[in-house]
């Protein structure tokens, strides 16, 4: 059991690491200036702008005069902002720093933890929270990018950091819709009410599909097996 942690934080430690190099080296200053790196010169900036804006108790879109933010996935934002007033850390550390390692390093404990319990076996959950950090297409067999395929690579993960804001919280409350099948309890049905209902301010298409499957699941699992097989027919 003990051997069995220490193999999961040290793959948990090296995936955290290996994903932030994408993204950690953003937003300081260099001897040409202020550097960002890929999409980081944009997404990144666009992100502190807001979540700035939003600590100053506006909604005014920061690189649009005289507009206010409409029908946008705010969630993120407002948490970076909340965070940003109560510790007075800088935004760009928050962002490229902060964020990014609390974020990997949630992911893959939750990943571990969910399919653990789900399969029960250790093998299935360190396979699986591996493939998350190191995961991708073969996009570059064929010397294409990386979204060749239609499909983020694990590497960039950090590079949208409310995506992967957005995963954590699916993960979580998939995990108390577990254990809901389990057992019973208010506590653990308010929670993914809660997970699932922010969700879609985190990010929207996340939220979507969220609530969507869970439509779904719920189909499946409350329509008698004879219906079922009647609409397949």
């Amino acid at each position: 059991m003990k051997k069995n942690l220490i193999y999961k934080w040290l793959l948990i430690i090296f995936g955290s690491l290996s994903w932030l190099i994408t993204i950690c080296k953003s937003g300081w200053m260099y001897s040409y200036g202020l550097g960002f790196w890929g999409a980081n010169g944009h997404d990144g900036v666009w992100h502190i702008a807001l979540a700035e804006s939003l600590s100053k108790g506006s909604l005014n879109i920061p690189i649009l005069a005289g507009y206010k933010l409409q029908n946008y996935h705010i969630g993120f934002d407002l948490l970076m902002a909340f965070i940003h007033l109560v510790t007075r850390i800088s935004f760009a550390d928050l962002y490229f720093r902060l964020f990014p390692l609390v974020f990997s390093i949630a992911i893959g404990y939750l990943v571990y933890g969910f399919v653990n319990n789900w399969q029960k076996s250790n093998i299935a959950a360190w396979l699986s929270v591996f493939l998350v950090y190191f995961g991708g297409s073969a996009a570059w067999i064929l010397g294409k990018g990386e979204s060749a395929f239609w499909s983020q690579q694990a590497i960039s993960t950090l590079i949208n950091p409310p995506f992967i804001f957005s995963l954590i919280l699916m993960i979580l409350g998939l995990r108390h819709v577990e254990k809901l099948q389990q057992k019973y309890s208010v506590r653990s049905f308010l929670f993914s009410v809660l997970i699932f209902g922010i969700l879609i301010e985190i990010k929207a298409y996340a939220g979507i599909l969220s609530l969507g499957a869970l439509f779904v699941s719920g189909i499946y699992i409350r329509v008698p097996a004879s219906v079922l097989a009647l609409i397949s027919i």
